[in-house]
């Protein structure tokens, strides 16, 4: 079967199930835990190539915890004062510090950093797409209009897709163009194939994704055109960033995929790596300015 083939199916396989979960809060968070530790241990293995060794259990429990805080008002026990994002990393980076002091390895500051920075990679980067998801019931508190939990739902799946949606569309524009067209560089060092005409067509095709999908997607007339450009460009450029920092790392460590789980994919770390940085960036511009 070649690659070409393998990634199709995968896609035909793997695109209506991540669909499908954005409607189900409770089976999306449970979905996005498990690509987090699945990825995180991936992170981990990166380190391992290059002879570190982090605290892989300490670290996955980290991440999951870094995430269930995001989900904070699901759970029985919370800290509506302060949040619980707060409390967990304070906690992780003690227990992290205190597992290094009896693990016995050298270099402990470089292993509690791997540790902690993979937890911070996908924990934020993840939690952060689940935090857009829950933005929509703390933005119910104050529109009565989405009282409704169906209505609820329904924006943030909605919201969700378009986001995801816009980050493929990115990547798949700038891959055509810069490939057809492009001539200038951009880091050849971490990525030659990648230039800068392709980017460019990246973020333009990001923000046009935005546009229509605020003109045409049901649930996101409440998403206002600066909104929409805005999300765009945190897409156009926040994504393709977030390609350019695994590649980077993929390329320290020596090799082309963070692990072959995926066929004709790679690793989760790998399809996931542009949403690691737009997705908390999206969590934190809709905190501050809404929709």
């Amino acid at each position: 079967m070649s690659n070409l083939t393998q990634r199709i199916l995968v896609a035909a396989i793997g695109i209506p199930i991540v669909i499908y979960v954005t409607f189900k809060p409770y089976s999306l968070l449970g979905l996005i835990i498990i690509f987090a530790l699945v990825a995180v241990h991936e992170f981990y293995g990166l380190a391992k190539m290059k002879g570190f060794v982090p605290q892989v259990i300490a670290g996955m429990v980290l991440t999951a915890c870094i995430i269930f805080s995001f989900a904070q008002f699901r759970l029985p026990v919370h800290s509506p004062s302060t949040g619980l994002l707060p409390i967990v990393l304070i906690a992780g980076l003690i227990v992290t510090m205190l597992l290094e002091l009896f693990k016995g390895y050298p270099n402990p500051f470089v292993q509690v950093c791997i540790t902690l920075a993979g937890a911070l990679y996908l924990g934020l980067g993840l939690g952060g797409l689940y935090g857009v998801h829950e933005y929509f019931y703390i933005h119910a508190a104050v529109q009565p209009l989405a009282s409704d939990p169906n209505v609820i739902t329904g924006q943030a799946a909605f919201f969700l897709i378009a986001m995801l949606a816009s980050i493929w569309i990115c990547d798949s524009a700038a891959f055509t163009v810069g490939r057809k067209l492009g001539r200038h560089k951009i880091a050849e060092r971490v990525s030659p194939n990648k230039t800068w005409e392709g980017a460019i067509a990246g973020l333009i095709a990001a923000i046009l994704v935005w546009i229509l999908a605020r003109a045409y997607v049901p649930g996101l007339e409440e998403v206002s055109l600066s909104t929409a450009i805005a999300m765009g460009m945190i897409v156009g450029v926040l994504g393709q960033i977030g390609d350019f920092a695994e590649s980077m790392l993929k390329r320290d460590a020596g090799v082309k995929d963070s692990s072959t789980l995926i066929p004709g994919h790679g690793g989760v770390l790998d399809r996931l790596d542009s949403i690691l940085f737009v997705a908390p960036i999206t969590f934190f511009y809709l905190q501050v300015f809404g929709l």
